[in-house]
């Protein structure tokens, strides 16, 4: 095994105290996430990007919430009052092949 050094930093209180929270979900230490980072650094000669970013990293659930905030919104504009009502418009599935054929052969598509 490698001779290991030991390393003193000095981090805010509270700043300590969440990472430490976070950490620990993750079954992670304050340790071992500082050793991955110096190895990172070491391996790539270069410190992460993701470490400069100002934007939190969009995670699926992010994405998920905001997409059902945007569905709310629009369903209660819709109570509201404040959408525009439009009649369907029914067609023929002959009339849709016929035209999406036609369309294929405009573009050279076969399909």
């Amino acid at each position: 095994m490698a001779a290991t050094k030991s390393l003193s930093i000095r981090v805010d209180d509270e700043v300590k105290r969440q990472s430490d929270a976070v950490l620990s979900t993750l079954g992670l230490s304050t340790s071992s996430v500082v050793n991955m980072l110096l190895r990172t650094i070491a391996r790539n000669h270069a410190i992460p990007a993701e470490l400069f970013t100002t934007k939190p990293i969009d995670t699926r659930e992010e994405r998920n919430r905001a997409y059902l905030e945007k569905l709310d919104r629009g369903f209660e504009a819709y109570r509201r009052g404040l959408c525009i009502r439009h009649d369907l418009i029914e067609v023929e599935d002959d009339d849709v092949e016929e035209e999406h054929a036609a369309s294929s052969l405009e573009s050279g598509r076969v399909g």
